[in-house]
């Protein structure tokens, strides 16, 4: 298994080729927030944030702090922010009420630290969010996706070497609908699949989405 290197400042065209229109339903951030809202979790970290997605779910003026290595997606989200490590969080022990790691952990070589990490900031009663694509997502498109270092197929049990009270959250259906060759080929590109992967379909066409969302509490 590889880590997917992040490209957010070299290639900021691919990851501005996704469009939120082609979603059936929404994003891991409306769950997540609202079980932060939930619980009355604050502050929370939201590590590997990138231009502020689970900001914008939560209500004002929610205690929250994005933090990003990449100074092109900081650039987007308003204060209070941080340009900072996941493997080094700028937070005292037992100091905020939740983390996440939404859609960033494979582009570490290893999560499992990046999460240990995130259960040295939490206080008790704390809760850690993290998310993951299947390798056998996107089905329409590819046969499976190389391993990362944090898949859906992992996830679970990746966390569980961190955290002993971990919940998991799956999804595996049509999630996304593409209506046209551009759309197809902006989705191609933001996932990285290779050319002819686009030559599969005609759209327009529904394609079926498969991965997990990691809750879990520190005790």
């Amino acid at each position: 298994m590889s880590r997917l290197p992040p490209d957010y400042d070299s290639d900021p065209g691919r990851w501005r080729s996704q469009d939120p229109a082609w979603l059936l339903a929404g994003d891991v951030h409306v769950p997540v927030a609202a079980r932060i809202v939930r619980e009355d979790l604050h502050p929370v970290l939201d590590v590997g944030g990138g231009t502020g997605a689970l900001r914008l779910c939560l209500p004002e003026p929610w205690p929250t702090i994005v933090l990003d290595a990449s100074p092109g997606q900081l650039a987007e989200v308003p204060h209070p922010k941080v340009r900072a490590d996941a493997l080094a969080l700028p937070a005292p022990p037992s100091s905020v009420g939740a983390v996440t790691m939404l859609w960033m952990l494979y582009h570490l070589s290893r999560p499992v630290d990046a999460i240990a990490e995130a259960r040295r900031v939490l206080r008790p009663g704390g809760l850690f969010a993290a998310s993951a694509s299947s390798r056998f997502s996107d089905p329409e498109l590819v046969d499976v996706y190389p391993p990362s270092t944090f898949d859906a197929e992992e996830a679970e049990s990746t966390v569980r070497e961190v955290f002993d009270e971990v919940e998991v959250v799956t999804w595996d259906g049509p999630l996304t609908r593409l209506e046209d060759h551009d759309s197809l080929a902006a989705y191609c590109r933001l996932h990285r699949l290779p050319a002819d992967a686009a030559t599969r379909v005609d759209p327009p066409v529904i394609i079926t989405k498969r991965g997990c969302l990691v809750y879990a509490r520190k005790r």
